[in-house]
């Protein structure tokens, strides 16, 4: 065993972001080569243009508390061990299966040419791939440039219940084409309903979703999905749309342990993804989600830039904290960390490819 080192990045206050995410709207139709000619200016523009900032994102855990998380945290249960270092063995492999990579690097005032640097500076060695999720239009683009310039980044895209509103026959044909065009586009999503911000009405988050999971199918691509105070009609339109053996990720799971099992005993190729927030002091619905799934059945993610686990609340979550959400399910499910870590590594393999 070894002791791997977690760097990690203190987050600006609230208003330093919103300066900072200006700051950077502001620069990113600046010239980066006046040199080179037209071709070369616009390539090198897409390199080293800094991301924008997306709205706070798909899982931003500000504002009101969902119904999932206001249950009163149960004394009796044991209290999680969360350490700032974690030991791993030293050929340990994981896989971060779900984070915004764009949207972790326009936190940290970061252009996209500057994520291998990051990756050296915040990853520990046991790190080896993540997937990049794409989920809203303005950020395709960003996610084409991670997947195409970094090995050890794969893409899924999609659009989030957040975005539904702006779901149409030209975006959908963008998400189609890199679908075909790609071999490191494992998957479509992040994709759903979100019943709790309402940022697109119901209909049409419905509209958006039943869309996607047909083009999904039709492509045989997994599926990510995001359920957030939908439960029944998440649930409903995956029944109705989808085929019992199909691929799927339900992604940062925070509802309760019987709709954990519904899905589970619907779709046998349905695995459940847990985030750090399970190591929240309020969550204690979702550790019991996590006690309640199989191992075999469980992903490991960060949801970066949202979804910090403790003991590094506050600050910018990223793929360098998967050993703290490891960790933590080792806890709850009374099991080694490393069998945590290798049976994750296969349920990532096993929906996704990789």
């Amino acid at each position: 065993m070894s002791t791997t080192n977690i760097n990690t990045t203190n987050s600006n206050n609230n208003n330093n972001n919103n300066n900072n995410n200006n700051n950077i709207n502001n620069n990113n139709n600046n010239n980066i080569n006046n040199n080179n000619n037209n071709n070369n200016n616009n390539n090198n523009q897409k390199q080293k243009q800094k991301p924008k900032n997306n709205d706070k994102g798909c899982c931003d855990p500000s504002g009101n508390k969902p119904k999932s998380k206001q249950i009163p945290t149960d004394n009796n249960k044991p209290k999680l061990n969360t350490p700032k270092v974690i030991d791993m063995a030293e050929d340990a492999k994981y896989i971060d299966s779900h984070v915004h990579v764009d949207q972790i690097l326009v936190r940290m005032n970061k252009a996209l040419t500057d994520f291998p640097q990051f990756k050296e500076q915040n990853f520990p060695k046991q790190f080896e791939k993540l997937i990049q999720v794409c989920c809203d239009p303005i950020s395709i683009e960003y996610a084409d440039f991670l997947i195409e310039n970094n090995e050890c980044i794969y893409g899924a895209y999609g659009v989030h219940p957040h975005n539904a509103k702006e779901y149409t026959d030209e975006i959908e044909q963008k998400l189609i084409d890199r679908m075909k065009s790609n071999p490191k586009v494992v998957a479509w999503g992040e994709m759903g309903l979100d019943y709790f911000y309402n940022k697109s009405s119901n209909d049409q988050q419905i509209n958006a979703f039943s869309r996607q999971l047909k083009q999904a199918v039709k492509l045989g691509k997994p599926l990510v999905i995001h359920s957030r105070e939908a439960e029944d009609d998440t649930l409903r339109l995956l029944k109705e749309l989808v085929p019992v053996d199909h691929k799927i990720h339900i992604h940062c799971f925070t509802s309760t342990s019987d709709f954990a099992k519904q899905l589970l005993d619907h779709f046998p190729n349905l695995c459940i993804g847990f985030t750090g927030c399970i190591t929240f002091r309020n969550s204690q619905s979702i550790r019991d989600s996590v006690e309640a799934v199989p191992i075999e059945r469980i992903l490991l993610e960060t949801d970066g830039p949202y979804m910090t686990p403790e003991p590094f609340r506050g600050q910018i979550a990223h793929s360098g904290h998967i050993p703290m959400v490891a960790n933590a399910i080792s806890q709850i499910k009374n099991i080694p960390l490393d069998q945590v870590l290798k049976q994750c590594r296969e349920n990532t393999t096993k929906i996704y490819g990789i």
